[in-house]
């Protein structure tokens, strides 16, 4: 009871300065914007403090506090406006990996290789195989040596992947399997008849899974295995499928265009092409630059 009665006479209190404020400043004699009416209001004693408070800073400070204040924010200003950007001067002596490789002198050869052994060998594999080759015997030990590395953790990573789908041969382990494996193939870390191999596993995990889902780009990658490990026929096979099934694909025409130039045989390469033209298939720029190369070599025969 006794503490409703204090909150209720406080109340009173609030709003007795609130009126006299507002009567002040509806005389003049209290410089309060209209914003801070609700600010007085509807903060009990504090509000109307806080504006008392602001007027007494007003008073004393004047204008001199907004100038300075505006001066500060000037001069922030000018500091930001005269702060040059830094040029692209320093860019002119950067060149392509692939250059700085070839043409560079033996310094910049030799820090641009320990640069991409120091941040992601595995993004400059490409670099590095050819880094192999490179004049420079230093550059090209540190690239073999790199690139002997990657293929450790790679091969590893691969038995790890075999290993795991022949414990548990689930569509999951089948798929990182097969994927992993078709991007080691794709560096070219696998050589000769390790190559041979690995591309024959590919195809058979390939075709274990166009048993276990359907798909154009997986029966056309299936295809591309098989021809990539020499088995050119069965190849040829599914590529008849896939014209019977999808004849307007430009994928399914470019795998029969690859076919065709692996048998070295121009008549088939030309039926390939004039189907291409009959059918109107779509290509893409890339694809069109394809055809348009054998269209011409054919020509020219």
């Amino acid at each position: 009871m006794i503490s409703l009665v204090v909150a209720t006479v406080l109340l009173l209190v609030h709003a007795l300065v609130c009126l006299v404020l507002w009567t002040l400043m509806k005389l003049g004699l209290l410089p309060v914007r209209g914003h801070m009416l609700a600010v007085m209001v509807l903060v009990p004693l504090w509000g109307p403090l806080l504006v008392v408070l602001l007027i007494a800073r007003s008073a004393v400070f004047g204008g001199d506090l907004k100038d300075a204040t505006l001066e500060a924010l000037r001069v922030n200003d000018d500091m930001h406006r005269s702060m040059l950007v830094q040029g692209r001067e320093g860019d002119d002596g950067v060149v392509p990996l692939e250059e700085a490789l070839i043409v560079n002198d033996p310094g910049d050869r030799r820090r641009l290789m320990l640069s991409m052994l120091t941040e992601d060998p595995d993004a400059y594999l490409a670099q590095l195989q050819a880094a192999k080759l490179n004049d420079d015997v230093e550059v090209a030990h540190y690239a073999a040596t790199a690139v002997a590395q990657i293929s450790k953790e790679s091969d590893l990573k691969l038995q790890q992947l075999e290993r795991a789908f022949k414990t548990d041969p689930s569509a999951h382990n089948l798929n990182t399997y097969c994927d992993y494996l078709g991007t080691y193939l794709a560096s070219g870390l696998a050589e000769g008849r390790v190559a041979q191999i690995q591309r024959q596993q590919y195809a058979r995990l390939l075709a274990r899974r166009c048993e276990r889902e359907e798909g154009l780009a997986l029966r056309v990658r299936y295809a591309t295995a098989l021809a990539d490990a020499g088995e050119v026929d069965e190849a040829e096979d599914v590529a008849e499928r896939l014209v019977a099934d999808t004849p307007d694909e430009q994928d399914v025409w470019m795998l029969c265009l690859r076919l065709a130039v692996l048998r070295h045989d121009g008549e088939m390469v030309q039926r390939v092409i004039d189907a291409v033209d009959k059918q109107h298939v779509y290509l893409s720029a890339e694809n069109r630059e394809k055809l348009a190369f054998w269209r011409e070599g054919e020509e020219a025969r």
